[in-house]
């Protein structure tokens, strides 16, 4: 690694390490394997990623597999790594990689519930109802543009994350319009078992709706904040009361997703920001 030019560099076993060098963002390149101390590495890039963990979610990270089984590469993918190797590895291998995403690094897809490196072998004409893209830093570009001064790299990944932020906010209100249908149309045709077939569905827009109300916080959309906040509250009456839930309140579900979805707009189905 040093003599690819690569300098300041951790190794660690820890998990607890790991996480902190992520808090702290101080990674530009992480090179992990799957499982660390019996912990999921994965769940820390996906936090990463979903910019839960540290306030730079675009590290290149390149995870390695000890085995080939596929719903646990799936599950690896899923967490928002750039690349797989499956172990044992030889060194040339590594440098491939990394002079490959030195070079080209895949845009990130925006879902409600994924945010990484596009998966998709083929690159398809967008239509309405595709996921938005953004192409993101590539510390590693960067870096050998322009040393060991960051203040470049800052800049563009501060830049690039707001954009992400708000791509984010946009997919989740498409998400609360959907699951807000979904649960006043269930419950409307009484459907038999409903409730315990609702479960899910209440219990993501539960979730939807705490990490919109997370993310409002810290951009322009915060003035819509109150909206998701009563969203939240109908949301967790849904899951509690059941059967003892008001048609009212239903409709006023749905009312409020639908004036959310206008007040954000229709998600942007292209690159949403071009990092030079």
């Amino acid at each position: 690694m040093f003599a690819m030019g690569f300098r300041a560099i951790s190794e660690t076993g820890s998990y607890i390490k790991l996480h902190d060098l992520i808090e702290q963002d101080s990674v530009d390149l992480l090179i992990a394997a799957t499982e660390l101390e019996g912990n999921d590495v994965g769940y820390l890039i996906k936090e990463m990623r979903d910019q839960r963990l540290g306030g730079n979610p675009f590290p290149v990270v390149i995870s390695l597999l000890s085995r080939p089984e596929p719903d646990y590469v799936k599950r690896i993918i899923n967490a928002g790594c750039d690349d797989l190797l499956l172990m044992p590895i030889a060194p040339d291998q590594l440098i491939l990689r990394i002079e490959k995403l030195f070079h080209t690094r895949k845009p990130f897809v925006v879902t409600h519930d994924y945010t990484g490196p596009d998966r998709r072998a083929k690159q398809r004409q967008f239509d309405a109802h595709s996921a938005p893209m953004l192409e993101v830093p590539n510390p590693l570009r960067v870096r050998s543009e322009t040393g060991i001064d960051g203040t470049r790299l800052h800049r563009m990944i501060d830049e690039a994350a707001a954009t992400l932020n708000r791509m984010k906010i946009e997919r989740y209100a498409v998400q609360i319009d959907w699951l807000s249908n979904h649960i006043h149309g269930t419950i409307r045709d009484s459907k038999e078992d409903m409730w315990h077939a609702l479960l899910p569905h209440t219990a993501r827009l539960v979730q939807v709706c705490e990490d919109m109300i997370r993310r409002m916080k810290r951009s322009p959309s915060d003035v819509l904040s109150g909206p998701v906040t009563e969203l939240l509250d109908i949301a967790h009456r849904l899951e509690s009361a059941q059967n003892a839930i008001r048609f009212s309140e239903l409709e006023r579900l749905n009312a409020l997703s639908k004036n959310l979805l206008r007040s954000l707009g229709s998600p942007r189905p292209f690159v949403a920001a071009k990092i030079g």
